[in-house]
Parts: structure tokens; C-alpha cells; sequence
């Protein structure tokens, strides 16, 4: 894109408050021209101090803060920001994320013809020592990070806590369901159907990174990847069942999958990964935990094969 152009950049937040001074100002000192885009910070009824350190940016000219006086969940929360927003483009940052200050024109240049959304790299703080989850959750084994910079990436693939996305295809697919509003399945939802409406049209950037200040253990990552199964996969199988096997559908009640994951596999797995925490048992036991939410699950009228 050789115009400058305008970008509104949306930021949820729920109890940051560790972490949202360094968010704000890192998007407040952004080297894009200050009057082609804008924050809109969302408080999405946080309990700690988020709200009062969001409201003590509020003479900053870049800057808009909006408190939901309930807790709604993500996906309404992007969407309150998404209804402000009246930009060409919509940048999303998640409040636990801070950027370096050429963050928005570093999407830019992959904005092509077809091209509706650029996902950029989260990366961890330097300064952090990384437990063996944290190693596979920032690592090529996971996501679009198996992927090159510049490579098209499948829709399963196109996360929004560091993104933008052209607005004008946003409003055309429909933003993100607020039905979904347990953990995980809410930005794959409006991937596919951004992808059923533009083919191809997501890119990956790894010169577009957020430092995530966010502690991961195994079992809060597992219990979370749980909740997904149980919750969500199911809405999203049913929603879009010419993709249910990019979901991972055709493991979860056909033989493959029984063979592969069950209880007595999962034990021997884990009972090795207290000698060897490698990152492929760790892939492993992330990936059981979202099937056997799956297979827990109430909305699974029928089994899927």
C-alpha cells in the first residue's frame, strides 16, 4: 500500500492490569502518522486496576476507552471496538501485548490484491526464562509459525490477538459471535467466514510481533484447550462441516482417533514427559485435551467419523 491510509486499532482488556501501561503506550508511540489511526481500548468490566490505569490515558488525543459494566466476554468486547471503528483498516491487539513502534506499517506491505487479513508473530518477553509450555506455545511446532513470512495461511490458522484486517471484509462476513464466549473458537469462527467469502486471503508476518506477557502452565493451557473441545469445536464443526477435519473432527470418535487417544496412551505420554518435557508431548497432550472435551461434550447430537 503506497497511500497512507487510515487504521482503527481495537485492544480488549480484562485484568491487565501488570501488563496495559506498557500496551497503551507502546500503541500511543506508534511512528504511523498520529492522525491516520486510533485506540479504542474496551474494559470488559475487569476487577482489578485496568479500568482506573486505562482512564488515566484518556487526554491522550490517540486514544478511546469503553467500559462494559459486565463482563461479556471476547468476542463482545472486539465488537464493541469494531463498532467504533470507521478506518479502512482494523488492527487487534490483545491488553495482556505490547508492540515496537513501527508495529502498524510493518502490516502494510502484505496487503495485496486478495488479501483481507495479515496475522503477525507473538513473541515472549526477553527477559523471561520460558517454562517447557511456554517453549512449545512459542514454537514452530504451533500455528502459523511452521509457516515463512509472506506465506497464505489456512483459516484454521489466522488467529486476531495480533492482526488487521481490512474492514470493508469484515463487515461483509459478519464480526465475532458472541455466543462464543468460553474460551477459545471465537477467531476461528470469523476466519471461516472470511475464508468461505474470500478464498486465500490470510498472510502470515513474522516482522509483525507482539511481546505477550501472559505465564502459561501445562494444566492451565490443557484445561483451557479442554473447555475449547467441550464448548466450541462442536459449534464450529456443525457451523462448517465442509471443514470439520481442519478442526480435527476425524479424530475424535472415528478408530485412528481411539487408537491414538485414550487414556492408557495419554499416560504413558505424560509419565514420559516428567523425564523428557519435550515439546511434541506437550503438542500431544494439548491436542488429547481438546478431544476429550469434544467427546464430553453435550452438543454432539451425533458422533462425528
Amino acid at each position: 500500500m503506497d497511500k497512507i491510509i487510515s487504521i482503527d486499532i481495537v485492544i480488549p482488556c480484562y485484568n491487565v492490569e501488570e501488563v496495559i501501561e506498557k500496551c497503551v503506550r507502546s500503541l500511543s508511540s506508534q511512528s504511523y502518522p498520529k492522525n491516520r489511526y486510533h485506540c479504542y481500548f474496551v474494559n470488559d468490566a475487569s476487577t482489578d486496576r485496568t479500568a482506573k490505569i486505562l482512564d488515566s490515558f484518556n487526554s491522550v488525543e490517540q486514544i478511546t476507552v469503553i467500559h462494559h459494566q459486565a463482563n461479556l466476554g471476547l468476542s463482545a468486547t472486539r465488537n464493541t471496538g469494531i463498532n467504533e471503528c470507521k478506518a479502512d483498516l482494523i488492527a487487534f491487539l490483545d491488553g495482556d501485548m505490547s508492540v515496537e513502534n513501527n508495529w502498524l506499517e510493518s502490516f502494510l506491505p502484505y496487503f495485496k490484491k486478495d488479501t483481507i487479513a495479515v496475522m503477525g508473530n507473538n513473541i515472549p518477553p526477553s527477559d523471561v526464562i520460558l517454562n517447557p509450555v511456554e517453549k512449545y506455545y512459542f514454537g514452530n511446532l504451533r500455528g502459523a509459525r511452521q509457516f515463512k513470512d509472506g506465506e497464505n495461511i489456512s483459516f484454521q490458522y489466522m488467529l486476531y490477538g495480533n492482526a488487521m484486517v481490512m474492514r470493508s471484509g469484515l463487515i461483509k462476513s459478519g464480526l465475532f459471535d458472541e455466543k462464543i464466549n468460553k474460551y477459545g473458537g471465537e477467531d476461528t469462527d470469523l476466519s471461516a467466514k472470511l475464508w468461505d467469502k474470500y478464498p486465500n486471503c490470510f498472510i502470515y508476518s513474522k516482522k509483525s510481533n507482539a511481546t505477550h506477557f501472559h505465564r502459561r502452565t501445562l494444566e492451565g493451557f490443557c484445561s483451557s484447550m479442554k473447555t475449547y473441545g467441550k464448548y466450541n469445536l462442536p459449534i464450529l464443526i456443525k457451523r462448517y462441516p465442509q471443514h470439520k477435519n481442519k478442526f480435527g473432527a476425524d479424530w475424535i470418535y472415528s478408530i485412528k482417533g481411539h487408537l491414538l487417544f485414550n487414556r492408557l496412551i495419554f499416560g504413558f505420554i505424560k509419565m514420559i514427559y516428567i523425564i523428557f518435557p519435550l515439546q511434541v508431548f506437550i503438542r500431544y497432550m494439548v491436542a488429547n485435551s481438546v478431544i476429550t472435551g469434544a467427546r464430553n461434550s453435550e452438543k454432539f447430537s451425533n458422533r462425528i467419523i
